[in-house]
């Protein structure tokens, strides 16, 4: 097994060192003038591939120059999704002058019913910003944040419409079905290449939940995303967007040992293997545009190398 997770950590470095190439002589990682709200995944990738001198580069910049009054980022809109990735990255390194003031603005975008939406201001609740900045929360010591979120997530559980999965409520927390939005967004359990993230970070977050509070019904709740996303189409563990969901398998699998969920968190990492390029990244959803490898290099690595620790310890 040990000579099997360092094939992960060494396709991780790969990764990064794809990623290097692209970092400015002031610390910045903005490589192409029109790409501006696309660093927010470096910190938290070469902090797990022990580049803190990088990373604290990157995040001393951001301090410096994008990180507005209000703890949002300039050219990020209010992006409750990346502005969590920053904080994971820049509170995993210590650096608390920045991961403050995100995740202070991040917490002001909870709404009422519990979740988050992808943006500040809007006017839908998502799965996706909602557990990503949940889990955030509660690394940062609010596990009612982190509680109302999950509650608002167990309410995907209870879905209308055999084989789909919506993943998106009003402000109130009434779920956005296409009987009442045609372009209503969901998964499709019977097909391949679905967003399983929208599954995977829910899951994530109640195994989170159950390890802060040893709750038991936090780990049910977790089992019973697990047994939704094992109804996914046959890619659910072999799809560039498996990444969360087999961080939450290895993360279950650490606390269970089930190892159905092992071997799932497994299956992705053995894919990754499959398809990296020969520069170290992945084509993602048929895009080979530079922002695409980029952004696969980064958090692929984070992937790798958290799995590989989790199924290592």
């Amino acid at each position: 097994m040990e000579q099997r997770l360092q094939q992960l950590r060494d396709a991780g470095q790969r990764a990064v060192d794809f990623q290097l190439q692209y970092c400015q002589h002031d610390g910045s990682f903005i490589w192409d003038p029109q790409v501006r709200d696309a660093y927010h995944k470096q910190t938290l990738s070469w902090a797990l591939a022990c580049l803190l001198p990088q990373a604290n580069r990157l995040v001393t910049w951001i301090r410096d120059n994008t990180l507005q009054p209000d703890g949002s980022l300039e050219a990020y809109r209010g992006d409750v999704y990346k502005l969590s990735w920053l904080f994971h990255g820049s509170h995993r390194i210590g650096r608390l002058d920045v991961s403050h003031p995100v995740i202070g603005f991040v917490l002001t975008q909870q709404a009422e019913a519990g979740g988050f939406p992808h943006f500040s201001g809007g006017d839908r609740l998502r799965a996706l910003p909602t557990a990503w900045a949940a889990v955030a929360a509660l690394s940062f010591g609010r596990p009612d944040v982190a509680e109302r979120a999950a509650r608002w997530c167990l309410t995907l559980l209870d879905q209308p419409e055999e084989g789909r999965y919506y993943y998106q409520t009003a402000l109130d927390g009434s779920l956005i079905t296409t009987k009442t939005d045609p372009n209503a967004l969901f998964i499709d359990l019977n097909a391949t290449e679905q967003p399983y993230w929208e599954i995977g970070l829910p899951w994530l977050l109640c195994c989170k939940l159950y390890q802060a509070t040893g709750a038991a019904h936090w780990l049910q709740y977790a089992e019973e995303f697990f047994a939704l996303h094992l109804r996914c189409a046959e890619d659910r563990f072999s799809h560039t967007g498996s990444g969360k969901s087999s961080l939450a398998a290895a993360t279950h699998y650490t606390i269970t040992r089930d190892r159905r969920a092992r071997d799932a968190a497994l299956s992705f990492c053995d894919y990754l293997l499959a398809t990296q390029t020969d520069e170290g990244t992945w084509s993602v959803g048929g895009s080979d545009s530079l922002l695409t490898r980029i952004d696969a290099a980064a958090e692929f690595n984070v992937w790798l190398q958290e799995i590989a620790g989790l199924l290592g310890g």
